[in-house]
């Protein structure tokens, strides 16, 4: 039986994990030919106009943070990765949201919250109109669930070896499935990130194989999440009857950013939240918001929260060009300024608006060891590391009696993934059936070792994949088709 959620209210915040299923898991199935599906919450899409008027009168671009390459639309945006410059692809515009608009989305479900978010993002033409459930969870396995078995697409998950926990790996090596190919690097997230954003600059090979992205670097992952910050303020706000509406904080547990990134982008569309990044020791983006200091520390900490161990958080990129005024120019200066030397001081203006748009704060082990037992003591509720980093601000910030604001810290995942933390916590882990099963299963995994050519075991592997997609066909797929056949390569 799972815990009980503890109750919102003086001892602890509103508890947010996430709502329906989300995440990797949540972005796509590759098309058959142009027609693809695409999913939130495992509730069913169909064709609507945006509440803020009529449909879309033209569709939404999508423009390298960087400058250099030609805007998209969201279609290219979502089968894509890393932007052909090396930027991130984000919305030409951010629409903007009147207090109308937000009293009428307070009254929707979460799956009817995410139709009506995501329709400033894609034309009504393209919005799907069927759904492919994902899991929620980590981004590799919830990536492989949601297309193991696909005869049109094949999946690369990349994760770095020993750096997960048992179940995280297993929950991925697990799947024996033709188009899965799970690959463990001796290596941590970051080089594992760099790998990627080679694959992705070879902008040749990228197009050949359809290669796209299903970790934060794709915008279709940020733009699902911003929902989750929608969501939550409807469920904090003690009213949204006063004027102006009522802040409500909102706690991020924060690795490559791509949940705070979604927060920055509802907070410029007019949602009253104010934002908190909270960190392990990997504490890149604390040292940002409080020094303007984004600088690599010389090792990535192994930490309890482990899938916030990095050191080079890709979306803080979005973030600097959003604060910029969408300034391509300066935020390629800065990025590449940060990838020669993996360090980087901030403007005085750009930080200055960093930290008047985030709070920050970073918590050690034995923070988060607290936290699981300060809430499972006063709540009986089990936290996973990562929502425990958030806690650990919460309670910091009770204990001092610093804020009355209304507060929702975001759940990251659940605790049973994660059993060394919570014996570490001294509490008792409660595992699903279906967790335990996998300890028996067949496991079947790649080795990308030290010394070893990464790139090019897996420019291979996908050339080998593809060749044998068209043999089972008997055809070779069309030049300039996408989609009809696709690789997508993720972290685990």
């Amino acid at each position: 039986m799972d815990p009980p959620r503890p109750a919102p209210g003086r001892h602890f915040p509103a508890l947010l994990p996430p709502p329906p299923p989300h995440g990797p898991g949540a972005v796509a199935e590759l098309i058959r030919v142009k027609g693809w599906v695409f999913t939130t919450s495992g509730s069913f899409f169909s064709p609507f106009v945006c509440s803020c008027g009529a449909a879309l009168k033209a569709p939404m671009e999508y423009v390298s943070t960087r400058g250099g390459s030609r805007a998209v639309d969201f279609e290219g945006a979502l089968f894509s990765g890393y932007a052909p410059d090396g930027g991130l692809f984000m919305p030409r515009s951010i629409p903007s949201l009147d207090g109308a608009t937000l009293q009428r989305w307070s009254r929707l479900a979460y799956p009817e919250l995410v139709k009506e978010l995501c329709s400033l993002f894609i034309a009504p033409e393209l919005v799907p109109r069927s759904a492919l459930n994902g899991t929620s969870g980590d981004t590799g396995s919830s990536a492989i669930e949601s297309v193991r078995g696909q005869q049109n697409m094949d999946i690369f998950v990349l994760l770095p070896e020993g750096l997960c926990t048992q179940i995280q790996e297993l929950q991925m090596t697990t799947v024996i499935e033709d188009n899965v190919h799970v690959f463990a690097a001796h290596g941590n997230s970051d080089q594992i990130d760099e790998l990627i954003k080679e694959l992705f600059a070879d902008v040749d090979f990228s197009r050949k194989y359809n290669l796209m992205s299903l970790n934060s670097v794709n915008w279709s992952r940020i733009m699902v999440q911003i929902a989750h910050h929608f969501y939550a303020y409807f469920r904090c706000a003690p009213s949204l009857d006063t004027t102006p509406l009522p802040v409500v904080e909102i706690v991020v547990p924060t690795g490559g950013g791509g949940n705070i990134t979604a927060g920055c982008i509802a907070q410029k569309m007019g949602l009253p939240i104010q934002l908190v990044a909270v960190v392990n020791s990997n504490d890149i983006i604390h040292r940002a918001v409080q020094h303007g200091d984004f600088s690599a520390s010389e090792h990535v900490k192994a930490t309890l929260a482990s899938a916030m161990d990095i050191q080079e958080p890709c979306n803080v990129e979005r973030i600097l060009w959003l604060l910029s005024g969408c300034d391509s120019h300066l935020t390629k200066v800065l990025m590449e300024q940060f990838t020669a030397s993996k360090s980087l001081k901030l403007p005085e203006a750009l930080h200055r608006k960093l930290s008047e748009t985030l709070r920050s704060s970073s918590a050690s082990d034995e923070d988060i060891v607290r936290a699981m037992q300060r809430c499972w003591e006063e709540n009986r509720c089990l936290l996973c590391p990562h929502t425990a980093v958030a806690a650990h601000y919460h309670y910091s910030q009770l204990d001092s009696c610093a804020s009355s604001t209304p507060r929702c810290c975001l759940a990251s995942a659940s605790a049973a993934k994660f059993q060394d933390a919570v014996l570490r916590a001294g509490l008792v882990p409660q595992l699903p059936p279906e967790i335990t099963a996998l300890t028996a299963m067949e496991t079947r995994s790649t080795a990308l070792r030290r010394g070893e050519d990464w790139a090019r075991v897996l420019r291979d592997r996908i050339a080998a994949a593809m060749q044998g997609w068209e043999a089972r066909r008997g055809v070779s797929v069309p030049p300039g088709l996408q989609g009809v056949g696709g690789q997508v390569v993720t972290q685990g």
